[in-house]
């Protein structure tokens, strides 16, 4: 074991304890006997002054023999054999026999696909849409990452200099589309599994049946990473009488601009990211009436203060990489035991904001436990907003807030809630409400195989992230979820558990 002199890495003063500053914190590299790794600890005294370990967490970086691949020279045979040739010849071979099959064409699987390249693990990815990115395009034209650019970069490649500090739909899309090209991924767009996929033990592979572009093709790629989305597919609640309503009843992926609704009266059931964007828009371009409907309570945070607490944990001075694993070191138990403890200082810096929530009638809270909303999203991946004006538009009443009931039934122009009190719409938009990813997948794998796996998504009682990255309970089928962070920091995990069971490092196939 090795103290890591690299910068931002060597041993300084601790920037994460109880006892502010009066700790070290730093980074080392170890080795086993079949791989490579590094770690990073957090060192506070003890009553008696002597060194303890508060927090430390290792992790393997390469198997021995089976490193991480770099950037390639870019002259093949001599300088005698075209790229196209190069790239061509890698592309059928992979297609001839795939190890691993990612389905989704998102961030997580072209990322998770990245990774897997560089680590010569041959990957297939398909993708529905006909374009990758698409899935971006298909969203409300007003969406942007709700997180600064330095967050929600793609794995190995840094924003230009001039990028937006917060990346618009249609260039993360565009972005998404040159990354898959650029990584020289194999991609095989409008593309979807057709049957069911059979796992065969003895062979340890799949039988897969492709519908790529109007064309079958068979594969049997011995590892299958589900990446179809965290939040698997939009639901629409049962209401009574709901064939009587004479508006339209969509989900928020359906909404597509407000100026589609100008003049109608709106009724957006949620009160998290996606709700709060679509009232906005909805008030931007006129709508008659902008309701919107809460049930529970909602953890808010204004995108500049967000913005504060998230340039400390990813500052954009420090490569993309070292973030990731100095974010990745704090179990995200301890973060829930730490963070209480600043909650003070985002509500002072927020209590104006607060104050126009209040007075609109939304009723807040302060994450699990008190600990903020960034918990929020690794248990959930909702319940929050990061605020871009919407709260001016409910303190001023633009957008009204009903709270503390829920949709139940439908008459011919109104929307009835269990209360029993009744809001006249045209239109309701239900931001509310996904399918998990396992759910999502059950018709596609059957109940048997997908009900054999462990949980996906959230917490479990060692803080750590469930399901995803890591054995599922079934053999060859993993699931990648979250968001960009963890996708950029758990694929590499992912590969090593995937390429040591292939090299028979590991046995543990579910």
């Amino acid at each position: 074991m090795k103290v890591d002199e690299r910068p931002h890495l060597h041993p300084h003063w601790n920037t994460f304890s109880p006892n502010d500053g009066a700790g070290v914190e730093g980074a080392f590299t170890f080795e086993t006997s079949i791989a490579h790794g590094h770690g990073y600890t957090y060192l506070l005294k003890d009553g008696n002054g002597e060194w303890k370990a508060w927090a430390t967490f290792m992790m393997l970086v390469d198997l021995k023999g089976y490193e991480e691949v770099g950037p390639e020279r870019g002259v093949y045979g001599g300088h005698t054999v075209a790229w196209s040739d190069v790239l061509a010849e890698r592309r059928a071979r992979i297609e001839l026999d795939p190890q691993v099959l990612v389905v989704g064409g998102g961030q997580t699987c072209l990322m998770v696909a990245a990774r897997f390249k560089q680590m010569n693990i041959p990957t297939l990815l398909i993708e529905r849409n006909a374009r990758i990115g698409d899935n971006w395009r298909k969203r409300y034209p007003t969406i942007s990452l709700h997180t600064p650019k330095q967050h929600h970069q793609l794995l190995y490649a840094p924003f230009p200099l001039n990028w937006p500090l917060y990346t618009p739909r249609d260039k993360l899309a565009d972005w998404m589309e040159s990354y898959a090209i650029n990584q020289d991924l194999l991609t095989w767009t409008s593309s979807s599994i057709r049957g069911r996929p059979i796992y065969n033990e003895d062979a340890g592979k799949w039988d897969v049946t492709i519908d790529h572009n109007g064309v079958t093709k068979e594969i049997h790629p011995a590892h299958i990473v589900l990446a179809t989305g965290t939040l698997g597919t939009p639901i629409i609640p049962h209401l009574e009488n709901r064939d009587k309503f004479r508006g339209e009843i969509l989900h928020g992926i359906d909404f597509k601009g407000g100026q589609l609704y100008s003049g109608k009266k709106v009724i957006v059931v949620g009160a998290g990211s996606t709700a709060i964007d679509i009232c906005q828009d909805l008030c931007v371009h006129k709508a008659a009436s902008v309701t919107m409907i809460q049930r529970s309570s909602t953890c808010v945070i204004s995108q500049a203060v967000a913005e504060v607490f998230i340039g400390r944990a990813f500052p954009p001075d420090v490569p993309c990489d070292i973030n990731d694993f100095k974010v990745g070191s704090i179990p995200m138990g301890l973060r829930k035991k730490v963070l209480p403890g600043i909650q003070h200082m985002v509500d002072d810096m927020e209590k104006e904001m607060y104050a126009k929530l209040r007075k609109g009638g939304v009723a807040l809270n302060s994450g699990p436990d008190g600990a903020g909303h960034s918990l929020l999203v690794y248990e959930r991946l909702g319940g929050y907003w990061y605020d871009v004006g919407g709260a001016d538009l409910v303190g001023s009443g633009e957008i009204k807030v009903k709270q503390g009931v829920e949709p139940v039934a439908c008459t011919e122009d109104s929307l009835v809630f269990s209360d029993g009190s009744e809001v006249e719409a045209d239109v309701v938009f239900m931001a509310c409400g996904w399918t998990k990813i396992r759910d999502a997948n059950k018709d596609l794998f059957g109940e048997e195989v997908i009900d054999g796996t462990k949980d996906v998504f959230g917490l479990d009682e060692e803080g750590e992230s469930k399901g995803g990255y890591r054995p599922t309970g079934h053999p060859g089928l993993w699931f990648a979820t979250g968001d960009f962070w963890m996708a950029r920091h758990l694929s590499k995990p992912l590969g090593i558990q995937i390429k040591a069971i292939e090299l028979e490092l590991s046995h543990n196939r579910r």
